[in-house]
């Protein structure tokens, strides 16, 4: 599990790589008028002209940078990563207003593709596999393992789907960072679900103690309390 320090860290970093990416587009724009041959180009503005750039066949390539207001009441976010031929490749990130956290997600060929992650007040909360359909074909094919048996079945998905849940996904505690549930999916399928519990060592302490007290452990079986027994509040 990826410890706290790391999500700190990350964030952080986060937010000085968006800071600077609105210093860039910034600039972009207020130069965008300028002809390159009346202005001597240093190697910050160049760094600065690789961001959000299209090809001759105008095609998005290489880093992105997008800021997204407020909008049927979801809230505003930042997201940043790269186009390879006009399509989303590799990791995506997204961060909310104060810089924080909100997901990291994998794609191929400009679909959700491979393991993503999902944080609330920029801490892990969810992590699952996608399995991304080419859109270049009509449909798509995926091999799915039947559980009981394990044999495996060649299954046609139509690629209009975009991407499926497929493999194992998990979920986890924002403030604890517990793992509570996990669940297996094939092609969007829901195949198995396993919750779990932690307890504290308090917590077994005070179960252990008011199980002790039942009537049933307290008495034996054929005696009767010599006295009223006590209520017991839930």
């Amino acid at each position: 599990m990826i410890t706290r320090k790391y999500f700190y860290l990350k964030t952080l970093w986060l937010i000085l790589v968006c800071a600077g990416c609105q210093q860039i587009v910034t600039a972009q724009s207020r130069s965008a008028n300028r002809h390159p041959d009346n202005d001597k180009t240093s190697s910050k503005d160049q760094h600065q002209d690789s961001l959000n750039k299209t090809d001759a066949q105008n095609r998005k390539q290489g880093m992105w940078f997008y800021s997204h207001e407020a909008l049927r009441g979801e809230p505003a976010y930042m997201e940043f990563g790269n186009y390879q031929d006009g399509r989303k490749s590799g990791l995506w990130y997204k961060v909310d207003k104060f810089g924080q956290l909100m997901a990291i997600e994998n794609f191929s060929n400009d679909v959700l593709n491979g393991t993503s992650h999902y944080y609330q007040n920029g801490r892990l909360v969810c992590t699952g596999n996608y399995r991304g359909l080419n859109p270049d074909n009509k449909y798509d094919s995926i091999y799915v393992t039947n559980p009981v048996t394990y044999l495996d079945t060649l299954v046609i998905v139509p690629s209009e789907k975009g991407s499926l849940k497929h493999g194992t996904w998990r979920y986890y505690n924002p403030m604890t960072g517990q793992l509570e549930r996990e669940e297996e999916y094939q092609v969007d399928d829901l195949i198995s679900s396993k919750r779990f519990t932690v307890s504290s060592t308090l917590d077994s302490n005070y179960i252990k103690k008011r199980e002790a007290e039942m009537p049933h452990n307290k008495f034996p079986r054929g005696t009767k309390p010599s006295h009223k027994p006590p209520k017991y509040s839930y």
